[in-house]
């Protein structure tokens, strides 16, 4: 049986750093994190690398770092599949809202702005402000980032 693509939106690659642990025994007080990349996102969820793989349905805790914050969202696995280029499988996350969605996509495009802002301070010699590179960012990538909402 082939495997059918059930997504209707395009997949945005993104790159960043995320933590994740299991969630799903209640009775266990505590659960250990373990460290990835997540790779790409879409209307539903992420998908990100791991090295252990999942029954669908897994409860996970998901957590990233962009600036001085940190994200925390909850998600499912609805997908796994082994990479055997990174010797690793592709965690397929769904997020129960679309709400969690928008959190991850916002928290990219902070990261982006912020790699933009140091780009723009080395090529200027000076240093740019965040609002500066923002607004800048934001004029040089309008139609890609109106399309990722």
């Amino acid at each position: 049986m082939a495997w059918q693509e059930r997504r209707s939106s395009e997949r945005h690659i993104i790159e960043f750093p995320i933590k994740y642990k299991i969630i799903d025994d209640p009775k266990k007080k505590q659960w250990t994190v373990r460290t990835s990349r997540a790779k790409n996102i879409g209307d539903g969820g992420i998908l990100f690398l791991s090295s252990e793989r999942f029954e669908t349905g897994t409860l996970l805790e998901l957590t990233f770092p962009i600036k001085d914050q940190v994200f925390t969202m909850k998600g499912r696995v609805v997908r796994i599949t082994r990479d055997s280029e990174a010797d690793l499988y592709q965690v397929g996350i769904q997020f129960p809202s679309a709400d969690h969605v928008f959190k991850v996509k916002m928290a990219e495009q902070i990261r982006q702005i912020a790699q933009y802002q140091q780009m723009l301070s080395k090529q200027e010699g000076r240093i740019v402000s965040e609002e500066e590179a923002a607004q800048k960012w934001i004029e040089a990538n309008s139609g890609n980032f109106a399309e990722f909402f």
